[in-house]
């Protein structure tokens, strides 16, 4: 379990991609952790890629790439909840 974030699961499948950044920003507020995005775009303005790096406490925990940074902002909570193990 890591020692970061003790947090019972959190079920996938009631939670839809919009939810991860949410269901991750609660569980980082309830432990007074911080959570940041740093976003790259690539490619042209209406066909690129977003890719964005979830940092808690300055401590990269997920990656996720979308055609919207919201979708990319999602992809990373998820991998961050799945790499803390609550997932």
């Amino acid at each position: 379990m890591n020692p970061i974030l003790p947090s019972p699961l959190i079920s996938t499948i009631s939670l839809s991609m919009d939810e991860f950044v949410h269901a991750l920003n609660n569980l980082a507020q309830s432990r007074h952790l911080t959570v940041y995005y740093s976003d790259t775009h690539t490619g042209t303005q209406h066909a690129g890629v977003w890719l964005s790096i979830v940092y808690i406490n300055g401590v990269e925990h997920g990656r996720g790439t979308g055609t919207s940074r919201k979708d990319a902002h999602a992809a990373a909570a998820k991998e961050a909840l799945r790499v803390l193990e609550l997932v």
